[in-house]
This record gives structure tokens, sequence and C-alpha cells, in this order.
């Protein structure tokens, strides 16, 4: 039996995410369940109108300063270096300016008491750029009223597309 891309949960989600306003896709980055979601956190992270503090954020919670123990691609074992040649392209883009900014605020040294930039020791072999390390000034977004970063409707709707 075939189904519609409306009864596709990802499918569901990508038209949500593409016509998501930037503050919403900004909490759907940093409150997704990576392990469910990260391909559609790299379709947000493919659309030049995300904004950069969105991109900063997935950098980070990608997990940026655990990723520094690697000098390059071949040193990472074999089911994390999708994630990360992920981070390489989010630094480069980053440094090109390829996303947009429409006034949104992260900061990796303090996002909710969290400093993603803490490495707590571990050896360094590839150093995070500089870039990556300095907040974006602008707004917080509110995140309240969504569930695993989706606004509760569209998660009610999703979670009942996937669970079908």
């Amino acid at each position: 039996m075939s189904s519609s891309a409306t009864d596709d949960p990802d499918q569901f989600l990508r038209e949500f995410l593409a016509a998501a306003t930037p503050q919403q896709r900004h909490t759907f980055v940093r409150r997704a369940d990576y392990d469910r979601g990260e391909h559609l956190v790299r379709t947000v992270l493919d659309d030049p109108t995300t904004d950069r503090a969105t991109a900063l954020s997935a950098y980070w919670i990608l997990g940026a300063s655990y990723y520094a123990r690697y000098a390059r691609i071949e040193d990472v074992p074999e089911d994390e270096q999708g994630t990360y040649a992920l981070l390489r392209s989010i630094e480069d883009r980053y440094a090109a300016g390829f996303w947009s900014d429409h006034g949104i605020a992260f900061d990796p040294t303090d996002d909710d008491e969290i400093d993603w930039t803490d490495d707590y020791g571990a050896p360094v072999s590839r150093p995070v750029p500089d870039v990556m390390r300095r907040a974006v000034p602008g707004e917080l977004v509110d995140d309240a009223g969504t569930e695993d970063g989706l606004p509760l409707d569209v998660h009610l709707r999703w979670t009942a597309l996937r669970d079908a």
C-alpha cells in the first residue's frame, strides 16, 4: 500500500520546516532529538534563509568539542564520519556567510547555562575556529509551547504519522 507524501512523517516535517519561520527552525534545531532527526537538521542547514545562530547552535549540539580530538576524517570512527563532515561544512559555510541574519541570538558559552565550548580537558587535534566560539547577538527565541522543537500541533501530527 503506497502512502502520499503527507502520510510520510519525514516529508511532513520537511514541508513544515521549509515553511517555518526562522524562530521555529531555530527551536527545532535546538530541541530536536538528533538520534531521530539529524537528517532533518541537515535539511534546515542546507537552506540559506536559516538564521546563522541556528547553524551555530547545530554546530555545538552536534558535538564540535568532541570532534576536535580528530585532525582528519580518516581518524574518526566510520559511523561518526558523517557528523564530522557536517561540522566541517558548517564551519566553511559559517565563515562564508551562507546563512541569513534574522536577529536571533545564540551564545555557545552560555546556552541555558550550558557551555558547549568546554572540552573538559579532552585532547584537541583540530581546534574549533575562533569564529565558531563567538556569540551571535540578537533576541533569544522562546521555545515554550513546543515538544521536540516543534509547535505542539505539528508535533501531534508528526507523532501520529510516525506511530501509524
